[in-house]
């Protein structure tokens, strides 16, 4: 084998024009699918390794009984979030493994010691302090916050990594404080880089953007009224009684994004029940008048039902399968060329006793080459493309733009692969030349 590598590399040296063509041809049309795989293949990773089946989001149906939230022919669907009050109820019934309120709102950011001139906005993600851990969020410095915390609404907070690289030029700033809006904040840890895609936990539609900039327990921003209505979605079927924070509390409105962690079937089973007669109760009080449709949903079901991820990226895989096709095409025929401009060579050797089949294999061996080159030319332009989207795609999480081990090992693979099977016709007509129409010329 050893012999026929270095006969292909001759064979390369000798045509090294049409040779480079090859492998330029077979390396776009490999850089271009595999940049939409990558793509494609991180939109539909399990989010939390390990916990598909054990995280679900509680959706209810406090829907007003004149019509139903939304019904596609007689099928009727429900919030995918919570009125406050359902929230608060089952929340402090404490049924479940963890409790994970999801809601948010937007403020300014700075130091204390700096000018507000200088402040930045920033995203605020308001939770619990199972997030992190139900969650798998990484904290690199200090640790989530305390259940106490949780209780008494205290202005801790913890920070993902970009900002505390912007902000504390990435260095431990467990204990320093932080200006949000009127309000100081003291930092108790902060985040790890958080490759977790699709980000499922809240609103589905920003998915595959970066993890909010700064975490601070729930009852923090019930407690200080905070508040961006066009940040957080929100949804009403009876309007509150003003426009105050407060009456948004107490009203029918729902908003806030509730997620359990159930570890196994029975667990599912008895949350299951006790969602049910949670609702019988609230029906006594005038309440869920509508049908019961109580739901636990995984967050592959969550995302699907909300179609975070768009059908569009199958439509874009598909075009560059196509795509790849053609340009495997365009190789075959290059490689056509390229042995037959070879037949002479090939007719010599034919006489002085190589068979069809070691000509068979000394070509088939060439296209494994032209394969390999090509495969670490497109698996380096994939690579390039992957970078232009992330500059162009800003708003989305760069962990959608990298490529895993898994993906680093297949494009070679695959070029290879797909190199040989195209170059099989060329080989085949290669090796069924004869000696004596060759010869007859020399």
């Amino acid at each position: 084998m050893r012999y026929y590598f270095k006969l292909a590399w001759i064979s390369f040296k000798q045509t090294p024009l049409l040779s480079s063509l090859i492998v330029v041809t077979i390396a776009v049309g490999i850089a271009a699918t595999m940049t939409t795989y990558t793509i494609n293949y991180m939109m539909n990773q399990e989010p939390v390794p390990g916990k598909a089946d054990s995280l679900f989001l509680v959706q209810l149906n406090s829907w007003g009984p004149q019509k139903a939230y939304y019904s596609q022919g007689d099928e009727e669907r429900v919030p995918p979030y919570l009125t406050f009050q359902d929230m608060q109820n089952l929340w402090r019934a404490n049924r479940a493994e963890s409790h994970i309120p999801v809601s948010g709102y937007r403020d300014q950011l700075k130091l204390p010691t700096q000018p507000d001139s200088e402040a930045k906005t920033a995203l605020v993600r308001s939770t619990s302090r199972d997030f992190f851990s139900a969650f798998n969020a990484p904290i690199k410095f200090g640790s989530a916050w305390s259940e106490d915390a949780d209780l008494q609404g205290e202005r801790v907070a913890v920070i993902s990594a970009d900002t505390n690289q912007r902000l504390f030029n990435g260095e431990n700033s467990v204990g320093q404080h932080i200006t949000l809006g009127a309000l100081e904040y003291r930092i108790i840890g902060v985040m790890d880089n958080w490759p977790i895609l699709p980000r499922f936990y809240g609103e589905a539609m920003h998915a595959f953007r970066k993890p909010r900039d700064v975490f601070i327990p729930f009852e923090t921003q019930v407690r200080n009224a905070l508040w961006s209505s066009n940040l957080q979605p929100f949804e009403c079927w009876q309007d509150p009684q003003d426009s105050s924070f407060e009456a948004l509390l107490a009203s029918e409105c729902v908003w806030v994004y509730f997620w359990v962690e159930l570890k196994d079937a029975s667990q599912r089973r008895a949350y299951e029940e006790f969602l049910y007669t949670y609702v019988q109760e609230q029906r006594a009080l005038g309440r869920f008048q509508r049908k019961i449709l109580n739901k636990l949903s995984t967050p592959g079901e969550y995302l699907a039902d909300r179609e975070a991820i768009s059908d569009d990226n199958l439509v874009a895989l598909g075009l560059s399968l196509c795509f790849l096709l053609l340009c495997l095409l365009n190789s075959t025929n290059l490689m056509m060329a390229k042995f037959h401009g070879k037949a002479s060579e090939i007719g010599l050797r034919r006489a002085v006793g190589a068979s069809k089949q070691q000509i068979f294999v000394q070509f088939s061996v060439e296209t494994v080459l032209m394969g390999l080159f090509g495969g670490a030319l497109g698996l380096l332009l994939a690579q390039l493309g992957l970078t232009l989207c992330s500059r162009v795609y800003q708003h989305l999480s760069s962990d959608l733009m990298h490529m895993d081990m898994y993906i680093l090992v297949m494009t070679p693979l695959v070029a290879v692969s797909v190199s040989v099977l195209f170059g099989l016709f060329p080989v085949f007509r290669a090796s069924r030349i004869e000696p004596a129409s060759q010869l007859n010329g020399v």
